[in-house]
């Protein structure tokens, strides 16, 4: 295989971890890689203490050996710094290297990333265990990507990080004054009169905004720790890409798109929830993606169950290969597991692996794994593939924390917010970027910002240039409530850009569990006399013939129109008549606002009713519910990913597919007819080169 060819593969594999077995089952597990079509593994993730088992001593004497017996097997490798577990001599040198917990705990040396990040020793030592793998394994021809450190979560309050969140704050704030301002410290007579007064939050939330920056230095200082491994790297093998896998994207310890210019490629871990698991994992690939427009690698997944969830149920037959698609159909050029032999030992031996315990490979998994090898194989013209977007899908990681903090309500989630916004493009099969409100809106025609309770700097000015320029913005309920230090602006919701959606909110309403309220959309001639209290509620109701009505939940607010017109109102309560979805038409474009949380019903119908009016496409127009289409690009060619996401079998017409090639039944598709069985998926190409 020429180096080009080696380059444009799909990646299928994952993480091989020898060191947890003897030296005897590599040979046979290698063996079985070769027979699952396995390209690609990653090595040396948690191997420091078996690479270095002393500060003067090296052994890499195995990993050389395993480095060529798959480079004999045609078998490529992402090598990894493991940099996410020190070993024990480490701890031994100085105890104060294991990290504080945020209860004021010494951790422990029991578990991976136990140390802190902001230690000079730790500081010292992953520069030069980075330089060592670069010098030794740079020029190894089998070397395709560098994998640096593991899931960056680490978090850590000690007396070291407290010292240098005093100097990060300086270095943002100038000042005290400035400090005491931002933080609205006069509350409590909470105010700093020096420095040393400043500590980090331990026992968890504190004063919001104090945690609020400690998680954005925590990020600086673990982005810091990534960095100082990669000039080593990149100084010795300047040509090899770099990455780290990002995990969950709502986990502290990482702000994905303040790291992602840094990275050459993006790479994340995907465990998706049981139930429910097509949206979140298709709002996360979507998310991933779009943090640099490009292709990205899924670096990990689970075959089947995993080990550390509430419940761990096994995924059903055909389910692993449906996610694996699902990813591909997103962006992905890689698909990689955790791991290639389950673990003998620890909290994740019963994590689930391509080889598995006892039986190995005489298992329904390692059929399915075989099975998808084979069949992705023959994929590789997918490489590089792009999805193109109309819609964008405003997500920013932080507001999880955030809203968790001042919601008001333990039913309120930034997180349920997200995806009930999302949920109905998806299902639409309308193509989505998931980006930063920072980001570069103007590519979109419609951008939807669910619950963007925090305006960063920059933020307001960016949104208003969309919708002036003629963009359609649809903003959620307990959106700009405060600033990018988590107080409050001066004239409450939505400043400063209150006038771009003509509306005034007055006061918000958290539900408890038994509470909700009911809303309907007002006939054409009735939105610009919405009742603004519910003294008029009748009379709008005497014009209004009887229309469905659909359930809110878990919060409202009172809006009053300022230019805006009301497309829906409130039906009970004293919301009763008031606005709960407004239109204001702002330069060439229109900005909506939705005051409560609707039912997924009259979220579809909004969102995509928005989308038809103004441009963006439905891939999937006539596909069957729970049946996901999307599609990549790359030159002329189309490439269509149909994945039911049922477990009964459907079929219909699809107009698109007529005249396509089916890539994994390697036929023509004449009819246009799809029938797929449960968690069935079908790849279809229009376009482009035939078949060989």
């Amino acid at each position: 295989m020429s180096a080009e060819e080696r380059k444009s593969r799909l990646r299928y594999g994952g993480d091989y971890n020898p060191e947890q077995w003897p030296e005897e089952t590599v040979e046979r597990d290698i063996a079985l890689m070769t027979a699952a079509d396995v390209n690609t593994v990653t090595l040396n993730v948690f191997g420091w203490g078996a690479i270095q088992p002393a500060p003067d001593r090296y052994d890499f004497d195995r990993l050389d050996r395993l480095f060529d017996a798959l480079e004999r097997s045609g078998i490529d490798v992402i090598l990894a710094t493991p940099t996410a577990a020190p070993p024990a001599w480490m701890f031994e040198q100085d105890p104060t290297l294991r990290k504080v917990d945020e209860h004021g705990l010494r951790v422990p040396h029991w578990s991976r990333q136990g140390y802190c990040p902001n230690h000079p020793l730790y500081d010292r030592e992953i520069r030069r265990i980075a330089g060592v793998l670069a010098e030794r394994y740079g020029k190894r021809r089998n070397l395709v990507l560098w994998h640096i450190n593991n899931e960056y979560i680490v978090h850590c309050y000690c007396d070291r990080c407290a010292a240098a969140f005093r100097s990060w704050l300086q270095d943002k704030y100038g000042s005290l004054e400035r400090l005491n301002e931002a933080w609205q410290l006069s509350q409590w007579s909470l105010q700093r009169t020096d420095w040393a007064q400043i500590s980090p939050p331990i026992g968890g939330m504190a004063h919001t905004s104090v945690s609020l920056d400690y998680q954005r230095f925590l990020s600086d200082s673990n982005l810091r720790t990534f960095l100082a491994e990669k000039a080593e790297i990149v100084r010795i093998t300047p040509d090899i890409p770099v990455t780290t896998n990002f995990y969950a994207l709502d986990f502290r310890g990482q702000i994905h798109h303040q790291w992602a210019p840094h990275l050459d490629v993006i790479s994340w871990d995907s465990y998706p929830p049981h139930r429910d698991h097509a949206v979140w994992a298709a709002f996360q690939h979507d998310y991933f993606r779009s943090l640099k427009q490009q292709p990205f690698l899924l670096m990990e997944q689970a075959t089947s169950s995993v080990n550390w969830k509430p419940y761990n149920p096994a995924k059903r037959p055909g389910m692993m290969r449906l996610q694996s698609y699902q990813a591909l159909a997103r962006g992905a050029e890689a698909i990689l597991f955790f791991q290639i032999r389950q673990s003998r030992g620890g909290v994740e031996k019963f994590h689930s692996a391509l080889v598995s315990h006892g039986t190995e490979t005489d298992n329904r998994i390692f059929r399915e794994v075989r099975q998808l090898g084979a069949e992705l194989a023959s994929l590789d013209e997918l490489g590089r593939g792009r999805t193109e977007a109309q819609v964008a899908v405003l997500f920013d990681a932080t507001l999880a924390w955030l809203v968790d903090w001042n919601k008001g309500s333990r039913d309120v989630s930034y997180r349920d917010a997200v995806t009930a916004f999302y949920r109905p493009l998806y299902e639409g099969n309308v193509a989505v970027d998931v980006v930063h409100p920072l980001a570069d809106l103007s590519r979109y025609e419609v951008v939807v910002a669910p619950m963007l309770y925090m305006f960063e700097d920059g933020v307001p000015e960016r949104l208003r240039e969309y919708v002036q320029r003629g963009g359609k913005l649809v903003m959620g309920y307990l959106s700009g409530m405060v600033n990018g230090c988590d107080v409050v602006e001066h004239g409450g919701f939505l400043r400063p850009i209150d006038d771009v959606f003509g509306i005034c909110v007055e006061e918000w309403d958290a539900f408890e569990p038994e509470m909700s309220n009911r809303i309907r959309w007002l006939p054409a001639d009735k939105r610009g006399v919405a009742a603004e209290s519910s003294d008029e509620a009748g009379t709008v109701e005497a014009a209004v013939s009887p229309v469905v009505s659909y359930l809110a939940e878990k919060w409202a607010e009172v809006v009053h129109l300022r230019g805006a017109e009301a497309l829906a109102v409130f039906e009970e309560d004293y919301h009763a008549g008031a606005p709960a979805v407004t239109r204001h038409r702002y330069g060439r474009g229109e900005a909506y606002y939705v005051a409560t949380h609707p039912e997924d019903a009259f979220l579809r119908e909004l969102l995509l009713g928005i989308c038809r009016a103004n441009g963006p496409a439905s891939a999937g127009t006539g596909a069957p519910a729970g049946v996901e289409v999307s599609v990549r690009e790359r030159g002329n060619a189309r490439y269509w990913f149909v994945l039911n996401h049922r477990p009964d079998p459907v079929a219909w017409e699809m107009p698109a597919a007529a005249g396509g090639y089916d890539l994994l039944g390697q036929r023509h598709l004449s009819d246009g007819r799809i029938a797929l069985e449960g968690y069935g998926a079908i790849v279809f190409r229009q376009g482009g080169a035939g078949p060989a």
